[in-house]
């Protein structure tokens, strides 16, 4: 019964096509973690990640040491500037938090020496100020056992600086996952549930719609170094109609996918490959004593690409 209550509330979250602001919730979809990036964005079934509250507060419950984690991005040759903190800790009931910031800077913003004229040679635009664009974003992880099930619940609270219009924003994920086998499991997320909504100061209110995530990891052991691998299989659910920004466009429904190959070549080095919508990542961890030094980047043609780094200490 339980799961069948489960099944019809996904069904009826991404079936209604609620009137969201297209692309508004945008500032939650950067990830979180260099691991998680370099995995191609698959992160909703791995319970290694060290953004737990951001991926899936499921898994807290299988989390045994205190975790923290600064991670640093530069995107597009540096025009964009990803930074995160995170951190799992906790005796009986573990918690977590990511809080991140993208940030756009020194941005000049112009004027004509006469605006009542066209731009010409004798009336060009100058550059009287500059602003910065910042997003903030806190999320707050806790996992509770249903049933038979471990539930995830992460609230999530924004702060949007754009140019000089500011705005907050508010609204939760749930998630959940299900183990068929010591070496298979399937996680799911419904983002936005119930919606988010980014309320302006200039009295603009938008809405971002629930979308969900369902992916798949299978552990198995690499040949030649004889160790423990995994491969991750993700689909990410929009409805708001994306039509060709989508990979798959079926109407207010579009779906992207993600595919991640981990490889534990050695004890302490993992190496990471994957496919993130249309683009190729790639990425190296290295763990000494309790800290993980993490490197990922991303092949983007279409725009440039990108590189996150990060140091994780494991207690």
């Amino acid at each position: 019964m339980f799961k069948f209550k489960i099944l019809i509330l996904i069904i009826l979250l991404i079936s209604c096509n609620l009137f969201a602001t297209k692309y508004a919730g945008e500032i939650f979809r950067m990830g979180a973690g260099v691991r998680n990036f370099a995995l191609g964005g698959c992160g909703v079934s791995d319970f290694e990640s060290f953004s737990l509250a951001y991926w899936n507060s499921a898994f807290l419950h299988k989390v045994t040491e205190d975790k923290f984690e600064l991670m640093h991005a530069e995107e597009y040759m540096g025009l964009l500037t990803y930074d995160m903190i995170s951190a799992i800790w906790g005796k009986n009931n573990k918690m977590s938090i990511v809080i991140t910031r993208i940030g756009i800077d020194n941005i000049p913003l112009t004027k004509l020496e006469n605006p009542d004229e066209p731009v010409s040679f004798q009336n060009r635009p100058y550059k009287y100020k500059s602003v910065n664009n910042s997003d903030f974003v806190i999320y707050f992880g806790i996992s509770r056992k249903l049933g038979n099930y471990y539930l995830g619940f992460t609230p999530k609270l924004a702060y949007r600086n754009l140019a000089e219009e500011n705005g907050f924003g508010f609204g939760a994920d749930i998630s959940s996952y299900y183990e068929f086998s010591d070496k298979w499991l399937v996680a799911a997320k419904i983002r936005d549930f119930f919606t988010t909504q980014i309320l302006w100061g200039n009295g603009t209110h938008e809405i971002v719609n629930p979308g969900f995530d369902l992916e798949s990891n299978y552990r198995f052991m690499m040949p030649i170094f004889n160790r423990n691998s995994k491969i991750f299989l993700g689909t990410e659910m929009y409805t708001e109609g994306r039509d060709t920004a989508a990979t798959t466009s079926l109407g207010f429904l579009s779906i992207d996918y993600h595919v991640g190959l981990e490889l534990n070549i050695h004890s302490n080095v993992d190496l990471y490959f994957g496919y993130n919508i249309n683009n190729l990542t790639s990425g190296l961890s290295i763990n000494i004593k309790k800290w993980k030094i993490n490197y990922s980047f991303e092949q983007n043609s279409e725009l440039e690409n990108s590189h996150r780094i990060s140091i994780g200490l494991v207690l």
